[in-house]
């Protein structure tokens, strides 16, 4: 059995997570794991999260699961608690799920792929709405429809956030983009509309793609290609099934010790936001993803 331990209480995905492995009535449910210790800055939502997700230890600091677990996700809702709370697991050489975003900053982000590598340990960061089989439908469906010539992508955000902008939330539409269309990304330029943050994504290959980052929008997302000989779409799935397949991608890498995303790509999506912000601040103006 392989224990887990989650650190960061205060997003939804903590109860989520625990339930698909903890819970055996609950549909769908994944065997050959629990979740077995949870950590977070609240205690009132930390006992909240061990009731409902029938996590046996709540612990005071997240040193104590070293030994504990035999895996780690960290699932704070701000992206910059991810780096400090993640590297003690990683250099500890234990596989490590960093809840996306990965990290709002790219330096952070570049760290802790760089001691993943040195280490040997797996660690991955995702959205789930880049698994299961929308997104692959989706791709396969663009096969079919010429060279590809630009897209959009929406979903909810917003550059007022507290947890970091646009870093928050509009990841899921930035890894969408980069599961469907690729990651030879180039170049963006963005503008906010009060909250609202619309960027347009040059690629390489001439493509461009739309992303609307909605504020106060339905937590849903949709997403068209549009090619030569005609669109392909994406079809929003329920959010279970997307804790379903993240979780099923998690468990996978920690029994293979094979990260699902390359190290190399592993960082895109900080350095899409971060390209996103700069513009943003520079009033408009294009800004190269390096």
């Amino acid at each position: 059995m392989i224990r887990i331990g989650i650190l960061g209480t205060d997003n939804s995905h903590s109860i989520g997570f625990s339930r698909l492995f903890n819970v055996k009535g609950e549909k769908p449910h994944i065997a050959g794991a629990k979740v077995v210790a949870v950590y977070g800055l609240n205690d009132k939502r930390n006992r909240e999260v061990a009731e409902k997700g029938n996590v046996p230890t709540i612990v005071k600091k997240p040193s104590e699961m070293l030994g504990m677990v035999d895996a780690a996700i960290v699932d704070f809702r701000h992206g910059g608690l991810h780096y400090k709370h993640a590297m003690p697991f990683i250099k500890a050489g234990i596989p490590t799920l960093i809840d996306k975003p990965m990290s709002i900053s790219l330096l952070h982000a570049k760290k802790m792929v760089e001691t993943a590598r040195k280490k040997r340990v797996p660690i991955t960061s995702f959205s789930t709405v880049r698994l299961g089989p929308p997104a692959a439908n989706m791709k396969k469906a663009m096969k079919k429809i010429g060279k590809v010539r630009g897209g959009i992508i929406q979903g909810p955000g917003s550059s007022q956030s507290p947890y970091a902008g646009v870093f928050f939330y509009g990841v899921h539409s930035v890894e969408l983009m980069l599961e469907v269309f690729g990651p030879k990304v180039a170049n963006v330029r963005a503008a906010d509309y009060d909250g609202s943050v619309i960027a347009v994504v040059g690629y390489k290959s001439g493509a461009v793609v739309t992303l609307n980052i909605i504020d106060g929008a339905w937590p849903a997302f949709d997403a068209v290609a549009f090619g030569k000989d005609g669109n392909a779409r994406y079809d929003q799935p329920e959010s279970f099934i997307g804790y379903y397949h993240g979780m099923k991608t998690f468990l996978k890498m920690i029994k293979t010790g094979k990260p699902p995303i390359p190290y190399n790509d592993l960082i895109l999506s900080v350095k899409v936001l971060s390209a996103i912000e700069k513009s943003l601040d520079a009033g408009g103006a294009p800004v190269r993803i390096r």
